[in-house]
């Protein structure tokens, strides 16, 4: 993987534009993003689109759980605010090929191996970070894949919580080793990062729109050693980017 820092635009954005859009992901892209964050979840029919909750509700004109609507009946929804469609996994990866690396967040049971085929299909398995809470299936992925990188979101994490990996991580007992972990900001401590820079573990920061002030906190778990940042607002990437390249 690349070395420099991780600017990753969460869901694209979460500010001004829809979650999880076309139009978020190159929003992100344009204010400096080099990676864009993304929850796969599978529709009725087995149609792969990109969307955060189980259901439509929060984030769109209609409702309802995802898992009982056929494709055809989705494409015909639209975002809450702007309008916006809700992209295939296929549609996001060919608009944006070449343009950004992928954080792709598997968000329901037993998709992993056709979210893998679309990525082969697209020749994008380099530009891909698989991510998730099950760490077990990660694994696999890596097992099957050994050029892959996957990233495990331990803030909720099945069964191998942030106190486990501190544990393991001083007694070097890891049975999977993650090319990335990402971890709610506020659970961010210095010995979480110092673990994960002794294992060559990225460290990740995510969550700080309920920050009053959240330019502050990324500045200083950036201090502390974090590797990369999950940003809600895409114009912080620049602010960001231009505090860094000023100190």
């Amino acid at each position: 993987m690349n070395s420099e820092f991780l600017y990753i635009g969460h869901r694209g954005t979460r500010t001004i534009f829809d979650e999880n859009t076309i139009t978020a992901f190159e929003k992100a892209i344009e204010f400096g993003a080099n990676c864009v964050e993304f929850d796969v979840r599978e529709t009725k029919d087995g149609k792969l689109i990109i969307l955060h909750d189980p259901t439509l509700n929060r984030t769109t004109n209609s409702s309802g759980l995802l898992k009982n609507l056929y494709y055809d009946e989705i494409k015909e929804f639209r975002t809450k605010n702007h309008n916006d469609t809700i992209p295939l996994l296929s549609e996001v990866l060919k608009i944006l090929k070449g343009k950004t690396m992928f954080m792709i967040e598997l968000k329901d049971d037993n998709i992993k191996e056709d979210i893998l085929k679309i990525v082969n299909n697209h020749n994008l398995l380099e530009d891909c970070i698989f991510s998730g809470r099950n760490l077990h299936e990660l694994g696999e992925i890596k097992s099957d894949y050994h050029n892959s990188r996957i990233c495990y979101n331990i803030t909720k994490g099945l069964g191998f919580n942030i106190s486990k990996f501190l544990k393991f991580g001083r007694l070097k007992k890891f049975k999977i080793k993650p090319d990335l972990i990402s971890l709610r900001s506020n659970l961010i401590t210095k010995e979480f990062i110092e673990i994960c820079y002794k294992y060559k573990i990225k460290s990740l920061a995510w969550n700080f729109l309920l920050y009053n002030d959240p330019i502050f906190q990324i500045k200083s778990l950036i201090d502390l050693g974090i590797d990369g940042i999950l940003f809600d607002n895409h114009r912080n990437i620049t602010k960001i980017k231009h505090w860094l390249y000023s100190t």
